[in-house]
C-alpha cells in the first residue's frame, strides 16, 4: 500500500478533532513566522479510536489528515513517511491539549507504557504547536 492509497484528506474522527484543534494556527501570523522554515510531519494515535491523525507543518502552516489506524501496518513510517510518532489514549490526549496533564505526567505514562513515542526530538516541535494553542 502507498501513502496515497490510505491517507483521507478530509480529517475523519480523531482527526476531525485535531483538526478542529489546530485550525486556528493558519489564521496566527506570530505562528506562521515561527514556523516559517519547519517542514515535518508527525503522526499522533489513539489506539482507542478508528482513525489517527497526521499533522504536517509545511512553511508555516498546517495541515491534518486522516489513516485508519487498523490495520497497524497502515502506520508504518515507511508508508506515511512520518518524523515523530505518539500512540496515546485519546483521553491522555484531550488532557495534554487542554492543560491538564503536565509533560511531567505524560513522561510517567511513557514510562508506564500508556504513551508510546517515537522521534522524540522531532516531537518537541509538537510541544511547540501545542503552546501557540494556549
Amino acid at each position: 500500500m502507498s501513502e496515497k492509497t490510505i491517507v483521507n484528506t478530509n480529517a475523519r474522527g480523531f482527526a476531525g478533532l485535531i483538526k478542529n484543534l489546530m485550525d486556528p494556527l493558519n489564521a496566527n501570523p506570530d505562528f506562521e513566522v515561527k514556523f516559517k522554515k519547519v517542514n515535518k510531519k508527525f503522526l499522533i494515535n489513539a489506539p482507542n479510536l478508528h482513525y489517527a491523525a497526521i499533522l504536517s507543518v509545511i512553511d508555516g502552516k498546517v495541515k491534518v489528515e486522516s489513516v485508519p489506524n487498523k490495520p497497524e501496518s497502515n502506520l508504518n513510517k515507511e508508508i506515511i513517511h512520518w518524523d515523530g510518532y505518539i500512540s496515546m489514549d485519546s483521553q491522555i490526549f484531550l488532557a495534554l491539549a487542554m492543560n491538564r496533564i503536565s509533560m511531567m505526567g505524560i513522561i510517567v505514562k511513557w514510562i508506564s507504557k500508556k504513551v508510546t513515542m517515537k522521534g522524540i526530538l522531532n516531537l518537541l516541535t509538537v510541544l511547540k504547536i501545542f503552546n501557540f494553542l494556549k
